[in-house]
Parts: C-alpha cells; sequence; structure tokens
C-alpha cells in the first residue's frame, strides 16, 4: 500500500523537510549526477545538510520524495527506484 501526495496540494515546508529526514535511517539523495548515500546509526545527516538536500530555495520540499519504511529516495532514476522497491 502507498500513499501519492501532490507537491502543489500538499506542501512540505521546511520543518515538514526535517521531519522526514529525522524519521528516515537510510536516505538515498540524487544530487546532480551523484547519488549521495546516509545512514544515520553510521553517518548521521547534520540539519545543515538534510536543509541543502531536501529544501529548494522557495523553502519547500524538493520532489520526488519517496519515503518507504526507514528510507527515503530524494530525487528519481529508475535505478534509485528499482533499488529502493527491490526485485519484483
Amino acid at each position: 500500500m502507498f500513499e501519492r501526495r501532490a507537491a502543489e496540494a500538499q506542501p512540505v515546508d521546511r520543518d515538514g523537510a526535517l521531519v522526514l529526514a529525522r524519521q528516515a535511517r537510510r536516505l538515498v539523495i540524487k544530487v546532480g549526477g551523484d547519488t549521495l548515500r546516509f545512514d544515520t546509526s553510521d553517518n548521521p545527516l547534520s540539519e545543515t545538510q538534510a536543509l541543502a538536500y531536501l529544501v529548494h530555495d522557495d523553502g519547500l520540499l524538493r520532489v520526488p520524495v519517496l519515503v518507504l519504511g526507514d528510507l527515503l529516495v530524494r530525487g528519481y532514476t529508475e535505478d534509485l527506484y528499482r533499488e529502493a522497491l527491490g526485485p519484483p
């Protein structure tokens, strides 16, 4: 089961983005051509990093974002989503 939220209808602000980041144990973040991976048990994400990676200049959550259990994926490539969703 999943919940789909349209960013235009339910925008997530800075504080909401921080809540999402704090709830995630694993984060996979697409930044330009790079993919950053954080496991907060080994490599905690600072508030400054969370804001830089998750919040756009307008103060709202960068999209797309996939939250699956303790995993947060920000950005999209087919490979990232295959990795997040696992084998069919």
